[in-house]
């Protein structure tokens, strides 16, 4: 079983990350869950995981890679987009993710709280068993809504 050690940012938040170890055998939504908790969010929103494997600003190469998504998200109601892959059931050693890969991962389709994750190490493990973990925490996760907390100066002051 692959173990992948994943370094979480969120865009625009310089030295702030989180480090996440998963089994290969969890799910996107697994690895939402951690990264949910790693950077203290509480109120739950739509998600979903953009597999690029590059590096990119582009936002278009973004949105137009293979998209993982909430499982409240996969069919587009008015029927003009593809199906998109659940996150609930699309296993993280499904995407052939290699070291040094880059993939994104948008929370909130609202707020727009956009991340950037590579693929920092990959070990083989004996074990079966799914594993999610986190490993290190750098910088103090900003609040999930800014506009009500003292996160941010006030220019005022």
């Amino acid at each position: 079983m692959k173990i992948y050690q994943l370094k979480v940012s969120i865009i625009g938040i310089p030295k702030l990350y989180r480090v996440i170890e998963i089994s290969g055998n969890c799910t996107f939504d697994d690895l939402h869950m951690a990264i949910f908790d790693a950077f203290d969010r509480y109120d739950p929103h739509l998600y979903s995981f953009f597999i690029t494997k590059a590096d990119t600003k582009n936002i278009r190469s973004i949105i137009n890679s293979p998209e993982i998504t909430h499982p409240q998200n996969t069919i587009d109601p008015m029927g003009f987009d593809e199906k998109k892959d659940s996150a609930s059931k699309t296993r993280i050693g499904s995407v052939a993710l290699a070291e040094k890969d880059v993939f994104h991962y948008l929370f909130d389709f609202g707020d727009d709280w956009w991340h950037r994750i590579r693929v920092e190490k990959i070990i083989e493990s004996e074990s079966n068993r799914k594993r999610v973990k986190l490993i290190k925490a750098v910088g103090e996760a900003p609040p999930q809504y800014p506009e009500d907390e003292d996160y941010f100066e006030d220019e005022d002051e």
